[in-house]
């Protein structure tokens, strides 16, 4: 990855800040799509905590499961069809869990940054995506 110009300020956040107090029905940023060339293999919901523990890891999921925005980031998962992944790290990202979230009580598991790092690098497209993905291409020409 090359480094960025202007470091991983948020240059959008004014913006954000103002769209989100509109009231028309909602908005809501995707942190993370992990593509394989032209092909997308996971939607990353990115959340931090100091500490990861169990009480963390089921109030994230307890948010992501029956709040607006894990639905809706569900419903785009799905659109894509590709899987949904909860990350939380902690703040420095020394510490890290990722849930493949399909029910409101999936499972976490704890990974070191090698065995994330390995883990996501290791994501292939599922064949639906690629089935899904072809027939777009085809029906544009």
């Amino acid at each position: 990855m090359k480094p960025r110009k202007y470091g991983w300020a948020d240059k959008a956040a004014p913006y954000k800040s103002w769209r989100y107090q509109w009231n028309v029905s909602g908005v809501h940023d995707v942190d993370q799509i992990e593509w394989r060339g032209d092909y997308p293999v996971a939607l990353l919901e990115l959340t931090t905590h100091r500490h990861i523990n169990l009480k963390v890891k089921d109030k994230v999921a307890h948010r992501l499961w029956y709040q607006f925005s894990g639905k809706k980031l569900r419903h785009v998962a799905e659109a894509l069809g590709v899987p949904f992944y909860i990350v939380l790290t902690t703040f420095n990202s020394e510490e890290i869990s990722v849930c493949h979230q399909t029910s409101p009580h999936s499972e976490w598991v704890d990974m070191s940054r090698d065995v994330y790092r390995h883990w996501l690098s290791s994501l292939e497209p599922l064949p639906s995506t690629k089935k899904i993905n072809a027939t777009k291409v085809m029906n544009s020409q």
